[in-house]
Parts: structure tokens; sequence; C-alpha cells
């Protein structure tokens, strides 16, 4: 009886956990870009930490590690040195010099891209098992955009620790009837924006006399239609067509909102000072409503999808949310209807299953199937080359191929055997 209660236990947790990743947008991914390409795509600019941590995932979930980009300050910082303090807080870089209008403030501003887990747990939580969805914990994998400012785990988070998520795509399950059935949704092939522009300037030197507009950092200026940015994309680092760290496609850039959380120095019960000290860096990302984007069909939410240029404005520290909002959420909504969206297998749905054959179109999936089963049967081989001289006969007339046909049944064996006109061969068919 009390393994019965047990079972029943565990299968209405897996329910409950199954409910809420279909109906969160945006809880199912793939990353199996390299760490490097991943670097690269963060900027010329950008530097790597923890990127060992990052691994080949097709069917990516919540509490997985996932690349993403965030704007550091300060000295220092390759992979593995700390990047000028882990965990540290991110800082304007031209506002605090204006406070003070005798001094020049310089500083060393700079991306990072540093694998994360994903699903936030906030600094003060006690125990980060109480974030774990698949603990029982709370839910803070996706964060909608309509609470952002009206909710204290999301707000406090806002002006200096946004981020942007890198997949190579996303999973969306869409109701056909009482089926569920699984589709990717990634860049486009045709689509170039393979990194984000670089910081403007490694060295950001500002005075309290920058009043000149000409003079202000490039990203702090904003137009409804149209973005400055430090450099043209063409003058980005790109990736190669034929680097075969990943797909040929550039990833899927997703704002995204980050915290840092550390073990409480107190009520440590094992484990080595090390592990206490090892802070957890954790990821949300930031859902909008898809109404009147293709997706919209397939489900109500979709990522806050981010353009290159986009990114930068979002991970621009000097730039207030409010201020990169409009821009932010108007050209996502235009690049949602770039992207490319497509059927695949119902592999993926069971989050066991993390295989190259989780995010290929299902008629491909399907016919590689088939192959491999059925369809070894109905393979045509290639006919054995046959001796012109005993597969074709001239005709009396003019040297066409007389079609010899099979004889009855009641054809006398001495008539199958015959001299053939044309040279003497001997045609035998079997009756």
């Amino acid at each position: 009886e009390v393994f019965r209660l047990v079972v029943r236990t565990v299968a209405h947790s897996n329910l409950i956990f199954c409910f809420v990743i279909c109906r969160a947008m945006c809880g199912r991914g793939a990353s199996t870009f390299s760490a490097d390409r991943f670097r690269r795509a963060g900027g010329p600019d950008a530097r790597g930490r923890r990127l060992d941590k990052l691994r080949t995932r097709y069917n990516l979930g919540p509490q997985g590690w996932a690349a993403v980009v965030r704007t550091r300050r300060g000295g220092g910082g390759g992979e593995g040195t700390g990047g000028g303090g882990e965990g540290g807080e991110v800082e304007a870089s031209c506002d605090d010099a204006k406070k003070n209008e005798t001094t020049t403030h310089t500083s060393q501003t700079y991306r990072e891209v540093v694998a994360m887990k994903w699903g936030l747990v906030p600094s003060f939580a006690k125990q980060k098992e109480d974030y774990d969805l698949f603990k029982g914990g709370a839910s803070t994998f996706n964060a909608r955009l309509e609470g952002l400012e009206s909710s204290g785990l999301w707000r406090r988070l806002l002006e200096k620790q946004r981020c942007v998520v890198m997949f190579d795509g996303f999973y969306e399950w869409k109701t056909v009837g009482k089926n569920k059935v699984p589709m990717f949704i990634r860049n486009s092939d045709k689509f170039t924006g393979h990194a984000i522009p670089p910081v403007s300037g490694s060295s950001v030197k500002c005075t309290a006399a920058d009043t000149n507009t000409d003079e202000i950092i490039p990203s702090k200026r904003i137009s409804n239609t149209n973005i400055l940015l430090p450099m043209e994309m063409s003058q980005v680092e790109t990736t190669s067509q034929n680097d075969q760290a990943g797909p040929s496609h550039a990833p899927l850039l997703m704002a995204g909102l980050f915290d840092v959380w550390r073990q409480p120095a107190t009520g440590l019960t094992g484990g080595t000072s090390e592990e206490a000290d090892e802070p957890l860096e954790s990821f949300t990302i930031v859902t909008m409503d898809s109404g009147g984007t293709q997706i919209f069909p397939v489900h109500d939410r979709s990522p806050l999808f981010l353009t290159p240029e986009t990114a930068a404005l979002w991970l621009d520290p000097s730039l207030t949310f409010k201020e990169v909002l409009p821009e932010v959420l108007r050209v996502a909504r235009e690049h949602a209807d770039t992207l490319l969206m497509y059927e695949v297998p119902t592999l993926v749905s069971n989050i066991r299953n993390d295989s190259p054959d989780c995010n290929i179109p299902k008629a491909d999936y399907d016919a590689k199937q088939f192959n491999k089963g059925l369809g070894k049967f109905f393979t045509k081989k290639a006919a054995p080359a046959a001796n012109s001289s005993a597969a074709k006969t001239s005709d009396n007339d003019g040297g066409g191929v007389k079609r010899k046909e099979a004889p009855s049944q009641n054809t006398p064996l001495a008539k199958v055997a015959k001299q053939d006109a044309s040279g003497g061969a001997v045609v035998i068919l079997d009756p």
C-alpha cells in the first residue's frame, strides 16, 4: 500500500511538472554551439568564463546550463579569472562620473559570456532548493514582461542585471485536437546576425562636460526609427559558414535577467568551504504576449526576442529599462515573424531524450525511421549488367530489339530453346 502511494505521488508530481512546462513559454530549448562559438556571438570584445559547464544539449530544460551574455566593468577577467569579481554587480559606465563635475572617470566595460543555470535563484533565498522546479520549488525560468516592474522578485534586477540568453532555438507545443505537436523555432538561415556589436569602447571616458549630444556614447541615443550603434554589423566578427562548432544558423538571442546566490555562512551541514563560497549564477527568460505574430497560433506567449542591435541596447547599463523597452519590444515583435518554425518528432516531449533527432524536421525523421525499418525492404537494388548479345535480339526488319515473351505452360520444351535470328545465340526462357 505504501509502495502504491509513492508511485501515485511520483506520477502526480511528473504530471504537474509536465503541465507547468507545457503551459509556460520557452520551457525547453536546444544548446549545441561550441563554447567558443557562444563566446564570439557575444561580440569581438566578449570574454568567456565557466564555459566548461556547457554541454551539447538537444533537449535542454530548466536547471540546465546555458550561455548568457552580460556587461561587466573592471579589469582582468578572462576564462577562469573571475571577470572582475564573480557575480559582481554590473555598474553604469558614465552616470557615476557625471555626479562629480570635477572628476574624470575612467573604467573598462566589456562583455562576458558565462554559463548560468536556467531557473533564477534570487540572492535573498535561504536555500536554492526553494527555486528548484524539480523539487517542488517556485517556477522562475520565465518572467512575464508585463509584471517585471510590479514584482519585487524582478524589479530589483531591471537596471543592472539584464542579460542575453543564447540558444540554438526553443521548443513549443501546438495544440492540434487532443494532441500536442512539438515545434522548433530558431533563426532562419538567411538571418546574418551572428554576433552582438561590441561595447562602446573598451575604456569609456566621460566627464561632466559631456553635454554635446555628439559626444555621448552612441548607444545612448535612441530613436523610434533608428538605432545608433558603435559599429556597423559588417565590422563585427561573424561566424564562418564553414565553422563546424554547431549549426550554421545564427544563435537565437532572448532577453533575460540574472542573479547571484551565495550559500549562507551559517548553518552549513557538510560540504567544503570551497563549495560554500561558490556562487550560483542563474537566469530567467523574459516573455512577451505573442499576439499578432506567427507564434500566436502555437502559444500565446513567446520569449522577448533580441537582434544583435537590440541586444546591445538591452545590455547597456547606462540606459534604464524604460528607455530601452519600447525599441526592444517593437523589434522583438518584428523579428518573431522572421523566425523559422517547423514540426519536430514527438520524442522531444520526453526530457530524457537528448539526441540530434530532437530538432530535425519531422518529415526527415519519419523518412529516417522508415529507411531503418520497412523501407529497407522496398529499396530498389541496382540491376546487374546484362550481356547485350543475350538480353537483346535484333528484329528481322531493321535491327529493332525483339522482346521475348514467356511461354505458357502448354508450350513444349522443344520450342522453348530456339536459334536467335540475329547471331545464332540461344535464348532459353523458363516456363
